[in-house]
């Protein structure tokens, strides 16, 4: 049936079961560890990914979907009339953008509208998710586009990694990169600014600080008390991400929470150990789309 199908890439790491009840269609981007390639999400799992990059002798690089592949998924999904909000990760960390732009231009027939959202992992997959919600609502582009934007405005997204070499070696450690050389035993703590940047945020000495610090960050930005949508995405480190959402909901009235794995592709950059916080300030933000009431096909 006709409507607005939601198109993110594999560096949304939105979970199977959400990005299908949602209807929304992932298309994913590469990891290889030379000479072997594996589709994000889907020739490999994340549980498999950390514990072949521990065993690995190759350092892990990744690749975007070409043109061609956007094509044929805007295609099938177009194939009944219906129009397609293409969300990705931001220009400033990858050519997926730039892929899904020009695959918009080699098919005037399908109505696709590509945005970019400036953020990373699951800070943009929950822009998705509320713009597939709203398209369930009868929603038109334009109204989920606006959706997508105003849940970006609210999105606080705080990163902790174990170390830089992973970004560096990638070279997406972007406007961090004046930590390099400075840490020693310190654990970086990093955002995504507004420009769609890696960026510098804190610092604090040793694994055992990361937790507390983050919680402190957050409720530095959103007041305690507040209505929030809360995820945290970690890279082999459950238990952490585990205490991190139950400090979340000491602190604020949890509107939906995911606990959920940073995929192949961003931890290729950010390296075992990373946890991100996704915290969606639904108090200042002022509404959050319901969850489907049933699987959308």
């Amino acid at each position: 049936m006709a409507g607005i199908k939601v198109v993110v890439d594999s560096t949304s790491d939105i979970p199977q079961d959400i990005r299908e009840s949602h209807g929304i269609v992932m298309v994913p981007l590469k990891v290889h560890f030379d000479p072997e390639v594996y589709l994000d999400h889907v020739e490999i799992t994340p549980a498999q990914f950390y514990r072949k990059i521990k065993d690995s002798q190759v350092h892990p690089r990744t690749s975007q979907p070409s043109p061609g592949e956007f094509v044929e998924v805007y295609r099938r999904l177009g194939q009944d009339g219906s129009k397609i909000l293409s969300i990705h990760l931001s220009k400033n960390m990858s050519g997926t953008y730039q892929s899904a732009v020009l695959a918009k231009s080699m098919i005037p027939e399908v109505d696709v509208e590509v945005m970019d959202s400036r953020l990373a992992s699951m800070g943009y997959g929950v822009m998705a998710i509320a713009a597939a919600r709203a398209a369930a609502e009868g929603k038109g582009v334009s109204e989920c586009i606006d959706v997508a934007e105003r849940v970006r405005q609210h999105v606080h997204l705080y990163f902790a990694v174990d170390t830089l070499d992973y970004l560096r070696r990638n070279g997406r450690i972007g406007r961090a990169q004046h930590l390099l050389g400075s840490l020693l035993q310190f654990k970086p703590i990093l955002t995504v600014d507004n420009d769609g940047f890696v960026s510098s945020y804190d610092k604090v000495r040793g694994r055992g600080r990361v937790l507390p610090r983050l919680e402190e960050i957050f409720r530095e930005h959103i007041p305690e008390g507040s209505s929030v949508v809360a995820v945290v995405a970690h890279a082999g480190a459950r238990e952490d991400a585990e205490k991190l959402v139950s400090g979340f909901r000491a602190s604020y009235n949890i509107r939906e929470t995911v606990v959920t794995d940073l995929g192949p592709v961003i931890g290729t950059h950010t390296g075992p150990g990373t946890l991100a916080c996704f915290v969606v300030d639904v108090s200042r933000l002022g509404f959050w789309p319901p969850a489907p009431s049933k699987e959308v096909n």
